[in-house]
């Protein structure tokens, strides 16, 4: 039996990131289905592949029923996230993996209301990763902010309510 007081090798740390559970919202000028079709069955027209993907310009992002994922130039392809729960056309709830194992990954929640006048208001919720612990590693943390901005300037641009 082996001692309980032996000096075995200790498992190497890893400290968790620090994050904050965050929302960010865009009212659109459309209706509940066709903001979700453009979020779904668009998504390789607005990505911003430029700054948020691993192979860069030239690629493209598609969100399938089982996963959000990045298709370079070559055709290799990589699973961004696992879709968790897709429920057309008011919800869909991503589980981030990219980059994430050591971290467990995070969810990403997408929310499709029905607002005044047919419009529409997307909502994101996501866990935002403190800049600083972001530069310590090599994954990618998606900046939701500049992705829902692009995303509403393909459909049509924000609108705003008073």
């Amino acid at each position: 039996m082996p001692s309980l007081f032996s000096h075995a090798h200790e498992p190497d740390y890893v400290a968790p990131r620090t994050s904050e559970a965050t929302e960010s919202s865009v009212v659109l000028d459309v209706p509940i289905d066709q903001a979700f079709d453009g979020f779904t069955d668009a998504v390789h027209l607005w990505w911003p592949v430029a700054e948020q993907s691993v192979f860069g310009d030239g690629s493209h992002a598609a969100l399938l029923r089982d996963h959000l994922v990045e298709e370079a130039e070559d055709g290799e392809e990589m699973v961004w996230a696992d879709v968790l729960e897709w429920e057309s056309p008011e919800f869909i709830k991503l589980h981030w993996t990219l980059g994430q194992d050591l971290h467990g990954g995070s969810d990403v929640e997408i929310h499709f209301e029905p607002v005044e006048n047919g419009m529409t208001r997307v909502r994101v919720g996501f866990l935002r990763v403190d800049a600083s612990d972001d530069a310590s590693d090599e994954s990618f943390v998606c900046d939701w902010p500049l992705i829902l901005s692009r995303y509403a300037r393909f459909m049509g641009g924000a609108s705003k309510l008073d």
